[in-house]
């Protein structure tokens, strides 16, 4: 039997290796560079060696990362491929620039190192049409593009084969410094030249068919791969923008420095693009490449025209120095200015701190929910981009506080919010042209959590002092009417009692008979008295909870709705401690609820529970009838169970019972009798 073990010199191992080797090779190309310094070199090794070494192994490592995340993908080997010319080219030219200089030539391969070195550059060109061709899954958008592709590719390699072969002396290098050319391509110069003619429009067009394929693909693309197409994009923007270094500087550092910079903005917008897209908000990136694109572009053009027309105006040399004061001064407003015009057009301009931070400021200042509303429209549509947000807010009344931004549309997506597990509201907005990333999703979530825990905060301190404005009403109207009653009901009975009674003891001594008719009179108005009595007192408080406790009182009022209608009631935990508010609240919620039951859903069974759990009161009241029908807007008896439960700091939800039919759960915090609120035994008897 054949042992088999995973092969741990296999392609990641080489890869790695190769990586590593390149790593090394580019901090001695560095080295070479540096010694050297301006030494003459020979005219086709005259070229900054680090500016390719350096680019080319960034290639390498980022082609052995994606071979690890991604080894299937094309990108990765056309970054590892190209990576590893670009790398040579610049390590085989250090090698013979070395050789020649430090040695005389005698190291071995000299020659054919350096005429490598020096023919493997336009190798390079064939990099970027590759990498718009396949990127981001190496699949053409369709197959009417492949005859282009291919007519694409074969310009782009007889280019690069032209190139790679012309012999010197037609290039305008009469002495090349290195050995003669290993491989020399023998045809006539007429031949050459008419090539050589051809070149520049091959050159020009090779390009255009790879780009017609990314906007293609890009057009047809949708939300998650135009967030991999637009990295690409970027990089572009970057390259072209480097472009313009060598038209304006010439050869040197600056032009060797912009080439290692585009190429190192390909090999990062591939690796964000294919493993972390998600994670980097492109949208971002761009606003600020543009902001500080044209910033930088508006400063130098001040500085230029400032320095220049001081100069020329002042005559001093100290002009300089004044003029770098003006700049100093001038172009921080003009800073603001061109990132406030810039980010209109760059969705996802703003920083997650500075949203939330915005949104808290705003939240403080406004008044009212309404006005806080308004506010989180504002805030989430620009958080997401969104063109219109609407948020509604459920009021305790049944009423709804709505709240818009931007301009209505039906393509609407709702998002209920809630506060301490209670739905509160919901979000409705029109899903942004490109999905929002995670961090930007995770954004409108903190956004909308915060927003709700001070819209819910303003909404309770609003309904706080409505309700203390109730409060003083309803207690005001109840001593009214208390009065009223005891006024005009029991005060006349009680005081033709005592008439009467004044008159049967005038007739005792001398009609026994009509003193006790009167005194019987007397007795039926005392009964009235203490009926009229007893019916205010039921008006304060169901008798019920202080003759049965809220046990049986439940069970009497379950009797009550009985008939039709099989109601069970269930009581657990033990419910005689509970302070007399607690009773009363759960008392009327239930005798609301089945009344509601019983009117509206048409139920077979109810069932009641109360469950008494640490210091809280719940309150299960689930019937299996027809349930609430969509749409349905909380009428005076569901704003009333709520209210209830929010006058003691509990909470009330409607929903649908798991079998159909309805469910209302009650939440009532508890305190122990005697401690935060009096018993029912400190009641009337």
């Amino acid at each position: 039997m054949t042992d088999r073990r995973p092969d741990a010199f296999g392609l990641p191992f080489l890869v790695a290796v190769v990586a590593g080797l390149c790593v090394l090779g580019a901090v001695l190309a560095v080295g070479v560079d540096i010694t050297l310094g301006s030494t003459p070199r020979p005219a086709l090794l005259d070229v900054t060696i680090w500016s390719s070494a350096v680019p080319g192994a960034v290639l390498v490592v980022v082609g052995a990362c994606l071979s690890v995340r991604a080894p299937r993908h094309p990108m990765t080997w056309v970054l590892f491929a190209g990576g590893l010319l670009t790398w040579l080219s610049g390590v085989t030219v250090g090698y013979a620039t070395w050789s020649l200089l430090r040695h005389g030539g005698e190291w071995p391969g000299t020659g054919v190192v350096a005429q490598f070195g020096a023919r493997i550059g336009p190798l390079l060109n064939l990099v970027p049409p590759l990498m718009l061709l396949g990127f981001p899954d190496g699949r053409l958008p369709s197959r009417r593009w492949r005859v282009p592709v291919m007519l694409s590719l074969i310009a782009s390699a007889v280019a690069v084969l032209v190139a790679a072969v012309v012999p010197w002396h037609l290039l305008g290098v009469t002495d090349a410094g290195v050995p003669d050319e290993v491989l020399p391509v023998t045809l006539p110069d007429d031949v050459w030249m008419v090539a050589l003619s051809a070149l520049p429009w091959l050159i020009a067009t090779s390009p255009v068919v790879p780009a017609l394929v990314f906007m293609a693909r890009f057009r047809s693309a949708g939300a998650e791969r135009r967030a991999q197409l637009r990295w690409m994009m970027l990089a572009a923007v970057v390259n072209l923008a480097l472009m313009v270094v060598p038209a304006v500087v010439g050869p040197g550092w600056a032009t060797d420095a912009a080439f290692a910079v585009s190429l190192v903005a390909l090999a990062a917008a591939v690796l964000v693009a294919v493993t972390r897209h998600r994670l980097y908000e492109i949208d971002v990136v761009v606003g600020r490449v543009l902001v500080y694109g044209v910033l930088a572009a508006t400063v130098i053009a001040l500085d230029l025209a400032v320095f220049l027309g001081a100069g020329a105006a002042l005559g001093d040399p100290m002009a300089a120095v004044v003029a770098a004061g003006v700049v100093a001064v001038a172009y921080a407003p003009l800073r603001s200015r061109i990132e406030r015009v810039v980010a209109r057009f760059a969705p996802g301009r703003i920083e997650p701190y500075a949203v939330v931070a915005d949104l808290a400021d705003r939240l403080e200042r406004a008044g009212d929910p309404a006005a806080q509303l308004a506010d989180v429209a504002r805030t989430v549509a620009m958080a997401v981009s969104s063109p219109y947000v609407r948020v509604e807010l459920d009021r305790a009344d049944g009423a709804t506080v709505t709240a818009e931004s931007g301009h209505p549309s039906p393509d609407v997506v709702v998002l209920p919010f809630a506060y301490r597990e209670v739905p509160i509201g919901r979000l409705a907005l029109v899903a942004p042209a490109v999905t929002p990333p995670r961090a930007r999703q995770r954004l409108m979530a903190d956004v909308v959590r915060q927003s709700a825990v001070a819209v819910r905060s303003a909404a309770l301190a609003d309904e706080l002092q409505r309700s203390r404005e109730e409060l003083v009403t309803r207690v005001a109207e109840e001593r009214r009417r208390l009065r009223r009653d005891l006024h005009d009901g029991l005060g006349p009975l009680l005081a033709a009692a005592a008439l009467k009674t004044q008159a049967a003891a005038n007739l005792a001594a001398t009609d026994v008979a009509a003193a006790r008719a009167t005194l019987d009179l007397v007795g039926e108005d005392l009964a009235a008295a203490v009926a009229g009595l007893r019916r205010v007192t039921h008006l304060l408080r169901p008798p019920a909870l202080d003759q049965l406790g809220l046990d049986g009182a439940l069970r009497r009022l379950a009797g009550r709705f009985g008939g039709a209608t099989d109601v069970q009631v269930e009581t657990v935990g033990g419910t005689d401690a509970l302070p007399a508010a607690v009773e009363e609240a759960a008392y009327h919620i239930v005798a609301e609820a089945l009344a509601n039951a019983v009117r509206h859903a048409a139920p077979t069974r109810v069932r009641v529970c109360a469950r008494t759990a640490g210091e809280r009161l719940e309150v299960v009241v689930a019937d299996d009838g027809v349930g609430i029908p969509d749409g349905a807007h909380s009428g005076v008896g569901l704003v009333s169970l709520r209210e209830r439960a929010e006058e003691l700091g509990g909470r009330v939800t409607i929903g649908a019972a798991p079998q159909g039919g309805t469910l209302v759960r009650a939440v009532l915090p508890c305190h122990p009798a005697g401690r935060d609120a009096p018993s029912r035994h400190g009641a009337l008897p």
